[in-house]
């Protein structure tokens, strides 16, 4: 029982020096946010903080892993190949409401991630994450498969694609609600932007 105590204060502890993160870098760069401003802005000490994490990069970096693990989980379900099944019920693609969900759970941590003090990184790394789930799992995707270099362009049209979607959508609240925002977005990938 102590055990199980111990883990769900640690727990809450993280996820406060986390979203306390997230409210500084709405505000000012990383570069300029000290470990005195976010124990204070999160009421806790020091000593608290260093039992967790080295610094404030190992503070970002931590939470950073862990969101692309999350997020790489659900993209794991993503089969582009039934987009048109869902599109042609008007339904929302299971996989795609989770994910908009994700992020909108994490809404003011991704928000601050995304925004201008936000970890430049950030973004790449969940390219990388998403593509390779993308790569690894629909090779065939299109009729073009054994040409490396249109797949690259391909694939980062899609992955842009859906980093702006997620971006615009976070940046105005989540203001759609993530049932919509599924149903849009196989819209926007089925019929592109031209049609």
């Amino acid at each position: 029982m102590e055990k199980q105590s111990t883990d769900r204060r640690k727990r809450k502890t993280k996820k406060l020096l986390r979203d306390t993160l997230g409210e500084l870098m709405s505000e000012k760069p990383l570069k300029n946010i000290t470990i005195t401003d976010l124990t204070e802005r999160a009421d806790l000490n020091r000593g608290t903080f260093y039992l967790h994490y080295r610094d404030i990069f190992d503070l970002l970096e931590q939470n950073e892993i862990e969101m692309l693990q999350e997020i790489s989980a659900i993209f794991k379900k993503i089969d582009p190949s039934v987009f048109t099944e869902y599109y042609s019920k008007n339904k929302p693609y299971p996989p795609l409401v989770e994910i908009f969900d994700w992020f909108k759970n994490n809404l003011d941590f991704g928000k601050a991630l995304l925004g201008p003090h936000g970890d430049i990184s950030f973004l790449d790394k969940m390219k990388l994450t998403m593509k390779d789930e993308i790569y690894s799992k629909h090779r065939g995707i299109n009729k073009n498969s054994n040409n490396a270099i249109y797949n690259e362009y391909l694939y980062d049209y899609i992955i842009f694609g859906f980093l702006g979607i997620i971006k615009q959508w976070v940046h105005s609240n989540a203001a759609i609600p993530p049932k919509e925002m599924a149903v849009m977005f196989v819209k926007i990938a089925l019929n592109g932007p031209f049609k």
